[in-house]
């Protein structure tokens, strides 16, 4: 029988190199303190038992130890069967049938038994120097502390490893880390969370291993993101939090959403091509001019109020233009006064848009620029959320249609089904509107449609959309995101760029403050070579690197 609740600890410490009496000793500890604190799951971090920083691929093979009868896993299985509890870690591995060595997760049940058997698949750097790519795809497994999934570190950093695990019911998901960064730890961990609705139990290392020193981060976030228990950074300790297996299954966003149920897999094909069928990998030795290689592109933050009129919106607009300003996109619905239109509304921005369409094609022919106009269009099938894109001539490069809609919008909306990338001089750019954003899926199609630009006209209703979601976004892809929202939005403002690197500082608020005023135009310049160069570190792509044999319950109806 499962519980709907119980205690999960995550810890944080260090491990020795090629230390195992050491490390089962230090495992054995925190295993009885957790259990005294009332644990029924306990995790530790990557490579618990050999570290992490081998000398070689010999060295690493040295220590590896065999899933069935290695000292530590030995000792792991015999603590969870002593204390009737799930422990989990990480563990350098030797499978001597397939004669590879794997960065692994193991979970052990309350019988001493393995319950959970995984390897790492998305392997960083010096992962690629000693251990194979996983070959046990993304397992889920029954327990009677609920559906969990395991996943290693890196694993957390292209975002189709959680959702392929969210797509088979987990609930919870362990992982077992060695953080570099401290915004893997605080964005990344509650981003996935928020995005897929699922606990996270993610235990990391502090301190030095040779050349890493490790910053922490060991925490617990519940399914809407929050972080509920924290070990702060360059201390050793636990993470202690009661786990409520029945949030897990409130994926409610917004007012009638569901971030799930309003998935639309039919529409994700592309993420399950092999990389050298892709867009992405067609143009990744393209050659660049760098004289013509440099956007300019801003969001500007102004829309309809009933102080300000249309005439205002494209004043502003053509301001911006005006200092050179190259690709340029509006809020969602920015020519209607509501930030979320009624049926009513809807048809009277519809039936305007003949009249913008034909404003903003003089606005960016005047300056030779491209400005992305969100708005309604009107069609046969009937209305569409529909973002233009005029070209420097004047014409419609393109259009997108919304994909994802809010239950405000299916009242009067059809949805789009399809995620284009046009070729532009200011290079490949796509859209994800308002609440497309919510899901990994869109952005990522884009990506692998090679978009260098991903517009993102919205009207935010929830912080964790900017401060959660919005650097994922760009980072997960290697895109520039330009995020346009309201004011009037019941998240308002924060328009901004983000490059495709990300920031220095993890935390958006800090390095990028929201501007809450009507009006404002947040510009910056985008390389498009660094754009379509996407590795995040030296071996790591984030397309190239991908598993796409794992990923069927995403693309599943």
């Amino acid at each position: 029988m499962t519980k709907r609740r119980f205690r999960a600890a995550a810890v944080q410490t260090l491990a020795r190199l090629g230390d195992f009496d050491h490390n089962i000793a230090l495992v054995t500890q925190y295993v009885q303190e957790a259990v005294r604190q009332g644990a029924e799951l306990v995790v530790f971090p990557e490579c618990m038992d050999t570290g992490y920083l081998f000398d070689s691929v010999d060295h690493c093979r040295e220590l590896a130890e065999t899933m069935s009868d290695g000292p530590f896993v030995t000792a792991l299985s015999a603590l969870a069967r002593k204390h009737r509890i799930y422990i989990a870690s990480g563990v350098t591995e030797w499978d001597p049938a397939k004669e590879k060595i794997f960065n692994t997760g193991i979970m052990f049940g309350r019988n001493g038994e393995t319950v959970c058997h995984y390897h790492k698949q998305f392997l960083a750097t010096h992962d690629q120097n000693w251990f194979a790519f996983g070959e046990r795809g993304c397992p889920v497994v029954d327990t009677d502390l609920g559906r969990i999934g395991l996943l290693i570190c890196f694993d957390g950093r292209i975002p189709e490893i959680f959702r392929a695990m969210a797509m088979q019911g987990a609930e919870v998901i362990v992982d077992m880390a060695n953080f570099f960064a401290m915004d893997q730890a605080d964005m990344w961990g509650p981003a996935r969370s928020y995005e897929n609705g699922m606990w996270l139990v993610a235990a990391t290392k502090a301190g030095y291993e040779r050349s890493i020193y490790y910053p922490g981060g060991s925490m617990i976030v519940d399914p809407k993101g929050r972080v509920l228990s924290k070990v702060p950074y360059d201390t050793h300790g636990m993470a202690i939090a009661d786990i409520d297996l029945d949030a897990a299954h409130d994926k409610s966003i917004y007012a009638a959403n569901d971030k799930i149920a309003d998935r639309r897999p039919e529409t994700y094909g592309l993420m399950a091509l092999p990389y050298e069928k892709t867009p992405v990998y067609r143009i990744a030795e393209q050659p660049l001019i760098p004289a013509k290689s440099v956007a300019k592109v801003a969001a500007v933050q102004m829309h309809v109020t009933k102080d300000s009129p249309p005439e205002d919106v494209f004043d502003m607009v053509d301001h911006a233009a005006k200092l050179g300003i190259k690709v340029l996109t509006l809020p969602e619905y920015a020519f209607c006064p509501s930030a979320i239109p009624n049926a009513a509304e809807a048809a009277a921005l519809a039936d305007q848009t003949a009249m913008l369409l034909a404003k903003t094609s003089a606005i960016a022919s005047r300056y030779q620029c491209l400005i992305a106009l969100p708005t309604v269009e009107r069609a046969a099938a009937g209305l569409y959320v529909t973002t233009f894109l005029i070209g420097p001539d004047g014409k419609e490069v393109g259009k997108y249609r919304k994909t994802h809609l809010t239950a405000e919008e299916r009242k009067w909306a059809k949805a789009g089904d399809d995620y284009p990338v046009f070729e532009t001089p200011f290079g490949r750019i796509g859209v994800m509107s308002g609440y497309d954003a919510v899901f990994p899926e869109v952005s990522r199609c884009l990506g692998i449609a090679a978009a260098d630009i991903i517009l993102w006209p919205a009207s935010l209703r929830e912080p964790f959309e900017r401060e959660l979601l919005a650097i994922p976004r760009a980072e997960d892809n290697r895109v520039a995101v330009v995020l346009a929202n309201r004011v009037d939005s019941p998240y308002p403002g924060g328009s901004l760029v983000i490059p495709p690197t990300g920031f220095p500082l993890w935390d958006i608020n800090v390095v990028a403050p929201r501007a809450l005023r009507l009006g404002a135009v947040m510009p910056k310049h985008i390389d498009l070579a660094v754009c379509r160069q996407k590795l995040m570190i030296p071996k790591v792509d984030m397309f190239a690197n991908r598993l796409v044999e794992t990923y069927a319950p995403i693309i599943a109806a």
